[in-house]
């Protein structure tokens, strides 16, 4: 009696109970011996309010044999499949997110509702911008929309862009995404894939009838957006699709590179004004944790301005601290792309590596770190903890 006593009551990580322990692991036997055997609630909650199904869930991809077994049984226990956690994550996000296809077929059947939104956005956002296409397809087909923005400006549509997932961008186009979508920043996710550099992603938004000739509210369009950063392939392509823009004299490939990096160093006033606006807000933001409001800021700062380094610095530190590691690695790289020899650059990319526990390539980035700032103990101390992960994970 005193052992099945001591068990209900041992809490370790967040306040897990050892249910949780158990349930994230895909321990399915353990499960049944501390439901049954010890009387832990299939029901108990974390001290952040996280079940066992939402534990179980959250299995990352590496680990998904036993999450439907897990799963199966912990909903014939009485589990409910639709309690989200204090930050607003349920079952389903935590599926969507790390590919557990079978486990988001599982729990929409039992009737969950298909699009919970929270502040990184529903299930349907998370398995796009994974490039969990299998998810995002069983997530369509029950009704998940398309079109429902999250984190005040993401669509479906560009948390695919971001990730780089051309299946799950042709199964949001054909399932009714609106390629033309403004969020309110103003912008088409055409504008996304040409500042993710995909012209594969360009090539077909154009072809499912992507305007071009859509500015971002600020005057600037698409094929500007691609000429500023010199990419000669995508301004290729969008040209025969764009109509000319008349402050722009020579519409060929070359003028139009040759105007964008004169503009690039003639910024305008009130743009110059628009984007220390920008930062300052994204700046307040930051240091209130509204990380969410502080990256809208600092995307409308990129937008003005797409060749500040500092701009997608702050903004991949932003994406790390909402746990978005793939959009965080996005902005670190190109801010070495724009940056190589500023150290703190390299150090952003290997937080978001490290975060993504891809530890040999995150010691990597912070030796680069190093080279540049060989005096930095924050990145020496980081440079040790990637190799001392790294070693681990061997």
């Amino acid at each position: 009696m005193s052992n099945t006593m001591y068990l209900r009551d041992v809490r370790g990580f967040k306040g897990r109970n050892l249910l949780h322990v158990a349930a994230a692991a895909g321990q399915l036997d353990l499960c049944r011996l501390l439901v049954e055997e010890s009387g832990i609630d299939a029901n108990s909650t974390s001290a952040e309010g996280e079940t066992a199904i939402l534990v179980a869930t959250g299995a990352m991809e590496d680990r998904t044999d036993n999450v439907v077994p897990v799963l199966r049984y912990l909903l014939d226990r009485g589990c409910d499949p639709a309690v989200p956690d204090d930050k607003g994550y349920t079952p389903l996000h935590n599926a969507a997110e790390y590919g557990h296809y079978e486990a988001v077929r599982l729990l929409l059947s039992k009737g969950v509702p298909v699009d919970p939104i929270n502040r990184r956005g529903t299930p349907l956002h998370l398995a796009a911008a994974k490039g969990h296409d299998q998810a995002v397809k069983i997530l369509l087909e029950h009704g998940a929309d398309p079109n429902r923005i999250a984190c005040r400006f993401l669509s479906p549509l560009a948390m695919a862009c971001y990730g780089h997932s051309f299946k799950s961008m042709k199964l949001l186009v054909e399932a009714g995404a609106d390629v033309n979508l403004k969020g309110p920043s103003g912008r088409p996710v055409l504008f996304n894939a040409v500042e993710e550099g995909l012209t594969d992603f360009v090539t077909f938004l154009l072809e499912a009838g992507a305007d071009p000739n859509i500015h971002d509210g600020d005057g600037k369009f698409p094929i500007m957006l691609a000429a500023a950063h010199e990419q000669r392939e995508l301004v290729n392509i969008l040209l025969p699709w764009t109509k000319p823009i008349p402050s722009i004299p020579d519409w060929s490939i070359d003028g139009i590179i040759r105007t964008m990096k004169y503009l690039q160093l003639k910024p305008r006033e009130s743009e110059t004004e628009q984007i220390i606006d920008a930062k300052s807000e994204g700046k307040e933001a930051f240091a209130k944790g509204d990380y969410v409001s502080a990256v809208y800021s600092f995307t409308l700062a990129i937008q003005i301005d797409p060749l500040d380094a500092t701009l997608f610095s702050n903004r991949s530190l932003c994406w790390l601290r909402l746990g978005e590691g793939e959009l965080a690695l996005t902005d670190a790289r190109q801010c070495t792309k724009l940056a190589p020899q500023w150290a703190k650059a390299w150090y952003r990319e290997g937080a978001a590596l490290s975060f993504l526990k891809m530890h040999k390539k995150a010691a990597e980035a912070f030796e680069e770190a190093l080279k540049h700032d060989p005096s930095n103990d924050e990145i020496k101390k980081a440079l040790r903890e990637a190799m001392r992960s790294s070693a681990r994970a061997r």
